[in-house]
């Protein structure tokens, strides 16, 4: 006979208690679905609290801990006292952590608020403002911690994942107030709180743009100001925008940025080359925040007091090329073989991928080489593919037999994905001659420059099937008719460097809580803008392939 329902609970919270303090968390975790408040005695329930406050304290949920604890309180046994002051010494532990004081001053701030007041309310959400957006959702979803909070953090998050992009903000507010009916603020009152919170972000008053105006990048210069000026006028505000010119030698940018200095800037754009960048990043009285557009050196650290205020937005061949990878992976994929250039370029594209692509068993199962001159890359895709072997085999059957054979030659069928390293015209030839050889099936993958950015369907034909890396702005601009007017997106062959521009003006207000929440995400043109390493900002492109000529969005499944 199996015991009753009061005897079964008891003995899985005894058997969960035991398996904690083994340090053995998943056994505990799992007997605890088992058991049903209701079918405990007082004693047993405060044990309970107790082995769910343990619980709560390893994942780092302090807030859930003290809740559990004062509810145990009430109703300690002697034999219990020990295990309760040795978790409040575990929780005032946590709580010492920056994260679980922010979350614990945003409880004490709220518990004060019975009605909506705007200066308490926004304090509240102010405090949590270095809590990242990904522990705000796992706070927030916490069924055992106090009501009040997780209401609040809900808020919280609902708010910053507003920020940006307001269109969708009243449903938003109207879906958390009918998951927290119970709290304070109503509807209205929470979109008046995000918009409060929202005005506090703003573009600098006075901002100097630093550009090439002369020399080999004077062309790139013309198309990242276009971008910056058609974002700006957009919305201007109060802010006073200065263009200062640089040229090709490094010396030009320190005295572009003296310049904007004595003109009062308070934020920099630019400059756009890296050795411009690092000449101003090395100057000793730096005291002003930047957004270079160009990545930083791996050495760099921020001076003293401007911490968190100094970026840069990678336009690196190289990360194309890791995010290749990182798509490819996502889309199942685990064998891949690598056809790229005989040049320095190709060389640092192949090894950029690869170091991504091979973690977790995947596999490079052939990387070939070749050259860019060359017309015809038959002999490059057939090694490649392994069809010359194939004719190989052919050949000593042949002589073995001394007779001709009727023979077929079939390439190798062990590849996933093919990563291209090439620029348009190139791909246009390398494309086609993948059909020929057999190999239409296999999903190809190329950077950003596969694609000139000037649509025309017809010259495009013989990129179809390749999947690539491509700005937003680029995909709802897919026809000739869609590109603006301006001669330096020269009919979009800059156009990604004119949104590099327009999403530069647009960061600015955003920059400081992208550098807080690795988990913010800035939606612009070129991309999805978060926190990166070394104060360079990680962009994460749209993806496109090629079909009947023209660029469209690629459907990946689980994405």
């Amino acid at each position: 006979m199996g015991a009753r329902p009061e005897q079964a609970a008891s003995y899985r919270v005894r058997a969960a208690d035991a398996w904690l303090l083994a340090k053995q968390v998943k056994p505990a975790e799992n007997l605890l679905k088992w058991i049903s408040r209701v079918d405990l005695d007082s004693r047993d329930q405060t044990r309970l609290d107790l082995v769910l406050a343990d619980l709560a304290l390893q994942h780092e949920r302090p807030d859930e801990a003290e809740q559990l604890l004062r509810q145990a309180k009430p109703n300690l046994s002697a034999a219990s006292l020990n295990r309760y002051n040795s978790l409040w010494v575990q929780l005032h532990q946590l709580l010492s952590l920056p994260i679980s004081r922010n979350i614990s001053r945003a409880a004490k701030l709220s518990r004060s608020i019975g009605s909506y007041e705007p200066r308490a309310a926004l304090e509240v959400i102010e405090s949590l403002k270095n809590v990242s957006s990904g522990e705000l959702e796992i706070r927030a979803d916490n069924p055992r911690a106090e009501q009040r909070i997780t209401g609040w953090l809900d808020l919280a998050l609902v708010i910053r994942r507003n920020l940006v992009e307001p269109s969708q903000v009243s449903e938003a507010m109207a879906d958390w107030k009918a998951r927290r009916p119970g709290h304070p603020l109503s509807t209205n009152e929470a979109l008046d709180l995000w918009l409060r919170y929202r005005q506090q972000f703003a573009a600098p008053r006075k901002l100097a743009v630093l550009l090439p105006g002369s020399g080999r990048l004077s062309a790139a210069g013309a198309a990242v100001r276009d971008g910056l000026m058609s974002a700006f006028l957009e919305n201007p505000g109060n802010t006073e925008i200065l263009f200062f010119a640089t040229g090709d030698e490094p010396e030009s940018a320190i005295s572009a940025y003296f310049s904007a200095m004595d003109a009062g800037a308070d934020w920099i754009i630019g400059p756009l080359q890296k050795s411009s960048i690092e000449a101003i990043l090395n100057l000793a009285g730096l005291a002003t925040p930047i957004l270079a557009l160009n990545e930083f050196p791996s050495s760099f650290k921020a001076p003293p007091g401007l911490s968190g205020q100094i970026f840069g937005i990678s336009l690196s061949p190289e990360k194309e090329a890791t995010a290749v990878a990182e798509h490819a992976v996502r889309s199942g994929f685990e064998r891949a073989v690598v056809l790229a250039p005989q040049s320095t370029l190709g060389e640092r594209m192949a090894l950029a991928f690869g170091e991504e692509f091979l973690q977790e068993n995947r596999e490079l199962i052939a990387a070939v080489r070749y050259l860019e001159s060359d017309n015809d890359h038959g002999p490059v895709i057939e090694r490649m593919l392994k069809i010359d072997e194939s004719k190989a085999r052919k050949k000593r059957l042949e002589n073995t037999l001394q007779m001709p054979l009727e023979f077929e030659a079939v390439r190798r069928n062990d590849i996933d994905m093919i990563f291209m390293v090439a620029n348009a015209a190139q791909a246009k030839l390398i494309q086609p001659q993948l059909r020929f050889y057999d190999a239409g099936d296999i999903p190809v993958y190329a950077t950003g420059r596969v694609y000139s950015g000037q649509p025309d369907p017809v010259l495009n034909q013989d990129l179809n099937g390749i999947r690539f890396p491509i700005t937003p702005w680029q995909l709802e601009h897919a026809s000739a008719g869609d590109i603006p007017e301006l001669e330096s997106i020269r009919g979009g062959n800059l156009a990604a460097l004119y949104t590099i521009g327009y999403d530069a003006w647009k960061l600015l207000p955003w920059l400081e809580i992208i550098s807080r929440d690795p988990d913010f995400g800035f939606p612009g043109q070129s991309g999805v803008y978060r926190a990166g390493n070394n104060g360079n900002l990680r962009r994460e492109p749209a993806w496109a392939v090629f079909s009947r000529g023209r660029p469209i969005p690629l459907q990946v499944q689980g994405e």
